[in-house]
């Protein structure tokens, strides 16, 4: 009887992250940024303090699939930042961004390469408009997933300026 009590209590926490997933989803959807939506759904749970930074950088190589949502012109420069987002000391996503350092100022670009801000706050004063290409809740997100999201970040004019894939994990939906 207890390995039925386990797959029922399995169930339970799948349906659970899907729920939250969704919900999340929505909310970052309504919100200005991700960041900005990231925080307000923290401070509503209780998760960590302070705001949200990236609390740990990775190197590797960008998803072919971001590459080609990004649609770099011929001999555009393109740049990649792997992060782990947190609050306090607490991770709540990976984010994946290949951006044009050309399309951004400079002052921009260099803050993306030496602080600790996130990418929607360094992009905040652009008013970028977040295009979602693809979300992925529950189960279809991937182990250690609750939900998972492919976005253009667009800035004034029209122009891409990013491509971006973000993993946010399950202590956002509460374990």
């Amino acid at each position: 009887m207890a390995d039925m009590n386990d797959w029922a209590e399995t169930i339970g926490r799948s349906e659970k992250a899907t729920r939250e997933g969704d919900a999340l989803a929505a909310h970052l959807a309504a919100a200005t940024s991700v960041t900005v939506g990231l925080l307000s759904w923290c401070e509503a749970r209780g998760l960590g303090e302070g705001p949200i930074r990236v609390i740990a950088r990775a190197g590797g190589s960008p998803h072919p699939r971001l590459a080609t949502l990004l649609g770099a012109g011929p001999g555009e420069r393109v740049e990649f930042r792997r992060v782990v987002l947190g609050r306090g000391s607490i991770a709540l996503a990976e984010a994946e961004n290949l951006f044009l350092p050309g399309r951004l100022p400079a002052e921009m670009c260099h803050a993306l390469a030496v602080t600790d801000t996130p990418f929607g706050t360094v992009l905040a004063p652009l008013r970028p408009v977040r295009r979602t290409i693809a979300v992925t809740h529950g189960t279809a997100a991937g182990p250690g997933t609750i939900l998972r999201q492919e976005a253009l970040v667009v800035g004034p004019g029209g122009s891409v300026l990013a491509a971006v894939s973000e993993r946010f994990l399950p202590v956002l939906a509460g374990r």
